[in-house]
């Protein structure tokens, strides 16, 4: 379990750096087309801003299943401390 815990913490880490740049670049490529600067800027900012709403929700997800399986094993060490 605490190996899980550090993959993931160390995938985490690594893409902090990348996840900012590729979805500044989707956000680019789904919003190059519109030609009036303004709304253009306005919908990169939207798009960069929905993705790291998603990016946080998906983090809180994994937080909580990660919360959920520690409680899980906790609970089954203190069934089989009882067991002896």
């Amino acid at each position: 379990m605490k190996t899980l815990m550090t993959l993931t913490l160390l995938i985490g880490l690594g893409a902090c750096v990348s996840s900012t740049e590729f979805d500044r670049d989707r956000a680019y490529a789904k919003c190059e087309s519109i030609s009036d600067k303004s709304s253009r800027d306005r919908c990169i900012a939207d798009a960069i801003t929905q993705a790291e709403r998603e990016r946080d929700r998906d983090n809180e997800r994994l937080e909580e299943f990660q919360d959920n399986a520690d409680r899980r094993e906790l609970g089954r060490e203190i069934a089989g401390a009882g067991d002896q």
